[in-house]
């Protein structure tokens, strides 16, 4: 399993909407179709793409 800080640093060069796609795609992944399955992993992936939901909706509205 790839550490979480790995996937953040190989997502980082691309644009907003692929990293936002990418971590949702792991996220759902990692939850095998359930999304009641909470782990800390996802958890944390959670985490991680909070704030880049952010940045994209603060772009959005600034538009």
């Amino acid at each position: 399993m790839t550490p979480i800080a790995e996937i953040l640093r190989r997502i980082r060069p691309l644009a907003r909407h692929h990293q936002i796609a990418h971590l949702r795609g792991i996220i759902s992944s990692e939850q095998g179709g359930n999304v009641h399955k909470t782990s800390v992993r996802i958890r944390e992936l959670q985490a991680a793409l909070k704030p880049i939901l952010n940045r994209q909706l603060r772009k959005e509205n600034a538009a």
